[in-house]
């Protein structure tokens, strides 16, 4: 019996062990294809590379360094004041102060006549501004100082009438909207019209909020010629400074 291909047998063996050691080994796939007829072929195949560190995910607030900011957004407040008034309630008081010098005294004096006969309304609308028809009312019939006689030549000589009135038209440096506390300073101009006579006046004003309730108080400066007064003339007194202040001291109601 002949034996054919005879130099195919002696490579068997070796075929054999090329199989033992590649499927000894894990990370290695090894395919054998042989063939008495044919040239053994081997293909190898590489194991899958290990990731030995996993690198980190890229978080969204690092992804947000690299964009631009967004701009804060802006919300107004386009609410408006609601309109108030400011009543005068019957505590307030209002005075004439005059300086004088009187015979039986060495030095100046300043006499003072007041009245707690007050009353009046200031309006104001949403947009801060006074409402026509505000007013402040002074009953001057009740004016008392430290002399009778002066309270009497004031009623019946002076000129002054029986009432004095400031129909307002501006209030300058108002907060709007009207605050519940504080303190303020403010002009009140209007139109201060004495027995007939008017003339524009601003009243320089310190205010005191306090929750519903305003006080606080308003001075001027007039003199007798700016509505055509007569200066009183008794033996005591000496002279009169051609100047008077009129001040409001008020207490009010913010309705």
């Amino acid at each position: 019996m002949k034996i054919k291909n005879i130099g195919n047998l002696f490579l068997v063996p070796f075929l054999l062990i090329s199989v033992f050691i590649s499927c000894s080994d894990t990370n290695t796939v090894t395919e054998v294809v042989s063939s008495i007829e044919n040239t053994t072929v081997q293909k190898t195949v590489l194991p899958t590379p290990t990731v030995g560190k996993l690198l980190p995910t890229p978080t969204i607030q690092n992804l947000d360094q690299n964009q631009p900011q967004s701009t804060p957004q802006i919300i107004f407040d386009d609410s408006k004041q609601q309109s108030i008034q400011i009543v005068v309630n019957p505590l307030s008081k209002a005075r004439y102060k005059i300086g004088e010098e009187l015979v039986r005294l060495p030095l100046p004096i300043v006499a003072t006549g007041e009245t707690g006969l007050v009353s009046g309304t200031i309006s104001i609308d949403e947009m801060g501004n006074v409402v026509d028809d505000s007013k402040i009312l002074v009953d001057v019939t009740a004016l008392k100082s430290d002399e009778d006689r002066r309270d009497r030549w004031v009623l019946r000589n002076s000129g002054i009438g029986k009432e004095v009135l400031l129909e307002v038209q501006d209030i300058v440096g108002l907060p709007n909207p009207v605050p519940n506390q504080g303190n303020y300073n403010i002009g009140i101009i209007g139109d201060l019209i004495i027995s007939g006579v008017s003339k524009n006046t601003k009243w320089t004003t310190d205010l005191n909020f306090d929750g519903s309730e305003v006080s606080g108080l308003a001075s001027t400066v007039i003199t007798w010629d700016d509505f055509n007064l007569t200066k009183p003339t008794f033996p005591f007194i000496l002279s009169l400074e051609d100047e008077i202040t009129l001040e409001i001291e008020f207490i009010a109601s913010l309705n």
